[in-house]
Formats: structure tokens, sequence, C-alpha cells
């Protein structure tokens, strides 16, 4: 979250007009816009909607309010917030929408309505390579393991097709 409101920062510095879209209690984490940008970030607030019998803890909105056994259900309520962030685009018509890996449905809604796209991760490409095969985050929609054992991690990917060290090493 903080590398996207640096991001705005920069992109206000270049007077280009900026809205950070959030849950309530991720804005809240912000630091405060200064002021001479305050006119060109808006904040805008989406609410996380809850899941029913109280799954989420409340006030959940990021990942480091879950617990790791509820990340999958965290996941079903960010996928609640593709409706009203398809008005919002509809509406608002932007040049631009940037939006990390958690997003996958922005993609259709900026071919919907003909806006550029940006990925914006702040993993290193070599991280990113190693999590997934291509192309892109396909593994987002693919329910397969990406990787099919422990085991598997300690060679570099098979997706890989250039000579790679890459792996992780069996104590880790």
């Amino acid at each position: 979250m903080f590398p996207f409101f640096q991001l705005s920062l920069a992109l206000a510095k270049a007077r280009v007009h900026v809205s950070f879209v959030s849950t309530p209690r991720n804005i809240q984490r912000l630091p405060k816009v200064p002021s001479n940008f305050v006119s060109l970030i808006d904040l805008v607030v989406f609410l996380l909607l809850t899941l029913d019998n109280d799954i989420l803890p409340e006030g959940a909105e990021a990942n480091v309010d879950i617990p790791l056994d509820k990340v999958k259900h965290f996941k079903i309520a960010y996928d609640l917030l593709h409706m009203p962030f398809k008005k919002f685009i509809g509406d608002q018509l932007p040049d631009w929408i940037i939006v990390d890996f958690c997003a996958y449905w922005a993609v259709d809604i900026a071919q919907e309505y003909n806006v550029k796209l940006v990925l914006f991760t702040v993993m290193f490409a070599a991280t990113t390579v190693f999590l997934g095969r291509p192309p892109g985050y396909v593994f987002l929609f693919d329910q397969s393991p990406t990787w099919p054992s422990l085991e598997s991690l300690t060679k570099p990917p098979e997706w890989v097709s250039f000579p790679s060290s890459m792996a992780w090493r069996e104590y880790e």
C-alpha cells in the first residue's frame, strides 16, 4: 500500500491527478497527503463487504489484519470490490488504472472501458518469475498448483527457458 502511496505522490509531483482507491482502514493507515498535493490526490473509499458468520476479524481490511488460515476468505471479500470499482471506472473514465496483483478482475474492467492498465508490483522480477508460470499472472485463475511439491521448489522453475540456478535450498 505504501509503495502505491509513494507512486501517487510522484505522479502528483508531475501534476497528474490520482484517485487512490482503498478501504477505510487502509486509507487511515496512510500518511497525510501533503497540502501541496491535496488537489491532485483523491482518497477514494470503498467498503470491504463482510462475509457471513463473521469469518474475518472485525476491521480486517489488509493481509496484516488476517490470520493465514483466513486469507482465502479475505480474497473472496476483496473480489467483491469488483462491482464498486467497475462503477467507479465507468463514472470516472480515467486514462490509466494502476493495480497490484490481487485485482485480477481489473483487466476485464479496463478492457470494457478501453482504459490502459498497469500492474505495479513491488516484488523483484526474479521473485515474480519464480512464483508463477507465464503468461503473467495466469496462476491466479488456474487452480492447478504452480509447484507440485515442496521438493520442486529446490530446482529452477520449469517455465524458465534460460539457464538459471534460482531455487530454494532444502533447509529454506
